[in-house]
């Protein structure tokens, strides 16, 4: 946590946001109901305390902010050093659509000045001034608004947001007994593969089994090697090489999975989705398309696929070499298109803890190919589509041999050292 504290007289120990039924979320309807838990250790004796949200868009303006000295009821008292203090407060989101980041923190005042703010004879411009800050941590936590399943817009415009507040003083034996209990926390997810891998198909399973998890890729990887890492969070679709995965900082109970493809599939793949389907609304893909449709002129596919011998495959080559080599377990894609029961499902349950198998097993079937493509079967080519033809060995039908040569003189080591070949006579 980004904690700022005032006098420091507490630290934040604890920010947790719930929906309704108690799930983790970060994304809730536009209208809908919020519970923010928050703990707070003390370091001195504080006389009254109060714990507060405070909601800002993406401009940093604050548009929400409440504590429990605005709320009816006792405020928590003589709260001794080493004690933890518990809040639990609940905001109905009756905001405009959009990302807003949450600022919490604790603050405390004497006793004297807030019961007579109590009874209204202090008003707040003085009681105020009589307030310290405790512990304020800025970007605990960020919740995106979306409409309701009606499409409706109740209201637009900075409103007050109606909520309840609670709190609980757990006594210094009591606190020190919370601390010392090992804490059960969910695993971070890492989902490290390479393009043309099936990336997506694993990153759709990944999205319906944690859709409240998941950090989404960024075309630089900026979410992995640059921001900082989510606890907790879903990290679908990493193309990382080992060492840049090794030198990340990563959160104590993580899990990683890898998933290569056979380089010569994984070729054939990327020419047909480069030359075809991929978007190409950013330049570096839009002058791939153009440098392939080039080479082809020039010599067909043939010329093609050596190109992004050359241009393009030699990134996936370091991938999945540093993987291999350092001997960690790896899926191959291949083995997944014809047992994904039996490997994704112990994966996603066990190692993963993802969900019931039940629910993982309704999943991996629900993103089979003939499901995503609307019953056509696997071997039935559609180019346009990023589920082109879904099966393994496709390379056969497409390598002359002058490209299987160049192939073998560029990337023959690669394949011996995945276990595609036994040797270079292939």
């Amino acid at each position: 946590l980004e904690q700022r504290t005032g006098d420091q007289g507490a630290r934040c120990t604890l920010v947790a946001i719930c929906d309704d039924a108690g799930n983790p979320c970060k994304t809730v309807s536009h209208g809908a109901r919020v519970h923010i838990f928050t703990e707070y250790e003390l370091t001195e004796p504080v006389e009254v305390a109060a714990g507060g949200v405070e909601m800002r868009d993406l401009g940093g303006m604050v548009i929400f902010g409440k504590n429990s000295f605005q709320f009816p009821g006792e405020p928590p008292r003589d709260i001794q050093p080493g004690s933890r203090l518990r809040f639990h407060q609940t905001i109905e989101m009756r905001v405009r659509p959009g990302r807003f980041s949450l600022c919490v923190g604790l603050a405390g005042a004497d006793a004297a000045s807030w019961n007579k703010h109590a009874k209204g004879a202090l008003r707040h411009e003085a009681f105020a001034e009589t307030m310290r800050e405790l512990c304020r941590v800025m970007n605990a936590a960020e919740v995106m608004v979306r409409l309701g399943p009606d499409g409706r817009l109740a209201h637009h415009g900075l409103v007050d947001l109606p909520g309840e507040c609670s709190a609980k003083v757990l006594a210094p034996d009591e606190a020190r007994a919370v601390a010392e209990k090992p804490r059960v926390t969910i695993p971070t997810i890492f989902h490290i593969t390479q393009p043309r891998g099936g990336s997506q198909w694993i990153r759709r399973m990944l999205t319906l089994l944690a859709p409240d998890r998941i950090v989404e890729p960024q075309g630089d990887l900026a979410q992995f090697l640059h921001w900082p890492i989510k606890p907790g969070g879903v990290y679908p679709a990493l193309f990382v090489t080992h060492p840049d995965y090794q030198a990340r900082s990563k959160p104590r109970n993580s899990k990683a999975f890898v998933i290569i493809r056979d380089p010569r599939d994984t070729l054939v793949s990327a020419y047909f989705s480069i030359k075809v389907s991929h978007d190409t609304s950013e330049t570096f893909m839009a002058s791939m398309r153009q440098s392939l449709i080039d080479a082809d002129r020039e010599g067909g596919i043939e010329a093609g696929l050596i190109h992004l011998m050359d241009q393009w495959l030699w990134k996936v080559s370091q991938i999945q070499l540093t993987w291999i080599e350092s001997r960690e377990k790896v899926l191959r894609y291949e083995d997944l298109l014809e047992h994904d029961l039996e490997i994704l499902k112990p994966l996603f349950v066990e190692h993963c803890q993802l969900g019931s198998p039940e629910r993982v097993e309704e999943v991996i079937l629900e993103c089979r190919f003939e499901r995503m493509t609307r019953g056509r079967a696997r071997g039935q080519e559609d180019v346009t589509r990023h589920e082109r033809k879904g099966i393994a060995g496709d390379w056969r039908n497409h390598f002359s041999a002058k490209a299987k040569n160049a192939f073998k003189a560029r990337y023959g080591g690669l394949l011996v050292a995945g276990g595609y070949e036994k040797d270079l006579d292939w």
